[in-house]
């Protein structure tokens, strides 16, 4: 009797060429299937949806929710993004397919952009570039700046959530000079980069007690809304927010609040509530806030590192092996 095919099925759509597979990665995909798959490419959403009752294997962006009932066969899907939070809808959380996403992938972008944004604040060069515009010589403008422009070195950072994206933050920081803490939701070793590990309910203490808070977490059921008015006003009247997370991590009206009435220093921003963020926003003439559109973890490796993860995920998945950066689908990461 013939053998039943087995279907891989590869749908990547993106308008923009840095977010599509490069070229020679489906070669390499097809010789780590061994033969053991078809592969399916489909081109549009429809012909994506016809492939799906034979997929056993999906990698793509996502699987809308209204699709997953067709996906019967559906065994594991990996996912280029980062992030799983909009990848994990209830339909697939209850689905027998298990999860893998592109973590780590995006890190090392994503920990020189917060420190980019920081230093744009605080030396004053997201305002002299809003000069430069004008052709504005604004050096009196600056050396009369409150906050005045200062250092980075011997400030102390605390950063919520040391995963990937949080290590390689910690070990730039402290090459500036920094002093860094990390929050983490289970006790775990301690990197050399960091200070001091704080652990499960001690986000009062790492609040109150540094210069600059980044927020690194993913978004789950946990950490929607965590900084508030509440957490806000616990931070230092100096201190910084940087949010490199999701933006539902932060209740945006509690930090347009504290902006205006002075209870922080300042906001640094790559993500938001509502993206893109509307013109009518008023973050974006909010006070000492640095804002950059959703692209701290772009850079152009980024799909090929993706293709690599799955390549070798592909490889333990034909031999029964677990698969790297695997979801946990209730815990939301």
């Amino acid at each position: 009797m013939p053998r039943k095919p087995r279907h891989l099925v590869i749908y990547l759509p993106h308008r923009l060429p840095i977010w599509r597979l490069p070229e020679g990665y489906l070669d390499r995909i097809r010789r780590a299937a061994r033969g053991a798959f078809d592969l399916d490419l489909p081109m549009t959403e429809e012909a994506f949806v016809r492939a799906l009752p034979g997929a056993e294997v999906v990698f793509a962006w996502g699987l809308a929710r209204r699709h997953v009932d067709k996906a019967a066969a559906l065994r594991w899907l990996h996912t280029p993004l980062a992030g799983v939070d909009r990848v994990l809808n209830p339909e697939l959380v209850k689905s027998p397919a298990r999860i893998t996403s592109s973590r780590g992938v995006n890190s090392i972008a994503v920990a020189e952009h917060s420190l980019a944004m920081i230093l744009a604040l605080t030396r004053g060069i997201a305002e002299a570039a809003r000069f430069q515009k004008d052709r504005v010589w604004a050096q009196d403008a600056l050396y009369g700046r409150v906050p005045a422009l200062d250092e980075l070195h011997g400030r102390l950072m605390g950063i919520v959530g040391l995963g990937d994206i949080g290590r390689e933050l910690a070990v730039r920081a402290r090459a500036f000079g920094m002093r860094v803490w990390g929050l983490t939701r289970t006790p775990r070793a301690r990197p050399e980069s960091v200070e001091k590990i704080l652990v499960g309910g001690k986000l009062d203490v790492l609040l109150r007690g540094v210069d600059i808070v980044v927020l690194a977490v993913p978004l789950t059921r946990a950490t929607h809304g965590l900084i508030g008015e509440r957490e806000l006003r616990r931070m230092k009247p100096g201190s910084i927010l940087v949010n490199i997370g999701r933006g539902e991590l932060v209740q945006e009206s509690a930090l347009l609040r504290a902006l205006r009435e002075g209870w922080i220093s300042g906001a640094c921003l790559d993500v938001f509530a509502t993206e893109p963020l509307p013109a009518a926003s008023p973050l974006w003439t909010a006070p000492r806030v640095v804002l950059t559109p959703h692209v701290a973890g772009t850079h152009p490796h980024y799909m090929a590192r993706s293709a690599d993860l799955f390549i070798g995920n592909l490889r333990r998945y034909l031999k029964g092996d677990d698969l790297i950066n695997a979801v946990d689908k209730q815990a939301g990461y």
